[in-house]
């Protein structure tokens, strides 16, 4: 049964980042039958974000209410049907119901990435030690089949919706198979030992260095995901259609932290592994940022990578052990920090791009990473 619930969690990751990777790698072609301009489209695309974000509490009180193998399933089945949504939107001309299929799937996507991190870590705490961090490799797994599928679809002039229905349905399956497996809720456990609460402002303690942590990480694949490119080509003189190296570099090398990070916490515990990631993330960030040359540009990208790859997986799992919240309300609260941030840090970067530099940017960005470092050396964090 532990073995199989083991594979029904990274299932359920992996679906997670098919589903939505699929339409993305058909983004191209929507921009061209929508008829927007880049700016327009950037707002729209958007819509999944801000969709993500409005859900704030909603992810902890829906899977208290419904549990995580109904939340996980009907919540896959909510983003299908608003992703093909989004698609008819495109067919039909209409970009307000594009950015509304958008929005309502974050909304799904929410609830579903808070039940799915929260059954990972019943899993962990199964087995006795990490292995959310190979979990979340399984997402990027995930996200690279839709990606393709996405590709091979559009090549093969499959129509958006029929393509966003049938591969909606492929995932809505696994994830449903996957959710039959899943291990019970620890509020469904009825020998579980209770915590001692904490009063307000001490899980506001735990809870924002974790956000801060967790957003050292997302800093990274954001600036890898909308300014590698950017930086390679106008800082580094590299030609256009070369510059997405930048980020295949860095998901790449953050791929391969992911599957060795679980050995990593396992031997040196959660803080001296964040110690350690958040040190990588702000070296590797500014040493991309100023490297004269497009090699050792690449290498800060690889160091940031590596580093942010356990940030994420971490803070999930110190959020879920701190005493004195409802189950699921620490993930649900980390999962929104980093939603909400994510609006607004690309349009922040390309402010500070314009009024100084994307190197000076990249730079000012690596604080987070830097100040969630200072407050894991200065405070013992939550001990699991």
């Amino acid at each position: 049964m532990l073995r199989r619930a083991r594979v029904s969690a990274m299932l359920a990751f992996a679906t997670n980042g098919a589903l939505p990777a699929s339409l993305l790698a058909r983004y191209a072609e929507v921009k061209d039958v929508l008829g927007v301009s880049p700016a327009v489209f950037g707002l729209l695309v958007v819509g999944m974000t801000i969709g993500g974000a409005a859900a704030f509490h909603l992810p902890a009180a829906v899977l208290r209410r419904f549990g995580t193998p109904r939340t996980t399933a009907f919540g896959t089945l909510w983003c299908a049907l608003a992703l093909t949504t989004a698609a008819t939107g495109v067919v039909v001309g209409l970009p307000w119901l594009f950015f509304l299929g958008l929005f309502l799937s974050g909304l799904g996507d929410a609830c579903v990435d808070v039940g799915q991190n929260s059954q990972g870590l019943r899993v962990q705490e199964a087995y006795g030690r990490s292995l959310l961090n190979f979990m979340h490799a399984g997402w990027s797994i995930g996200a690279a089949v839709g990606g393709g599928v996405g590709t091979l679809m559009a090549l093969a002039d499959v129509p958006l919706v029929a393509h966003l229905a049938l591969w909606g349905a492929v995932c809505v399956g696994s994830m449903a198979w996957a959710a039959r497996n899943f291990l019970p809720d620890r509020a469904a456990i009825a020998d579980e030992a209770p915590v001692a609460p904490l009063g307000g402002r001490g899980v506001a303690k735990f809870l924002v260095p974790l956000a801060l942590v967790a957003l050292a990480g997302i800093s990274v694949e954001e600036i890898g995901g909308n300014w590698s490119a950017v930086l390679l080509a106008s800082e580094r003189g590299l030609p256009a259609g070369a510059a997405g190296i930048g980020v295949s570099v860095l998901l790449g090398a953050q791929f391969v932290g992911r599957l060795l990070g679980d050995r990593v916490v396992d031997r040196l515990g959660d803080r001296r592994a964040l110690v350690i990631s958040l040190a990588a993330v702000a070296v590797g960030l500014v040493a991309a940022a100023w490297a004269p040359n497009v090699p050792l540009t690449l290498l800060g990208f690889v160091i940031a990578g590596l580093g942010c790859a356990v940030t994420v997986p971490i803070a999930f799992a110190q959020a879920d052990a701190v005493p004195g919240l409802p189950p699921h309300s620490g993930v649900t609260w980390v999962s929104f920090a980093m939603r909400a941030t994510t609006i607004v840090l690309s349009p922040a970067i390309g402010l500070m791009s314009g009024a100084a530099s994307l190197p000076v940017a990249m730079s000012v960005l690596t604080a987070i990473a830097v100040v969630a470092l200072v407050w894991q050396l200065r405070t013992p964090g939550i001990q699991r």
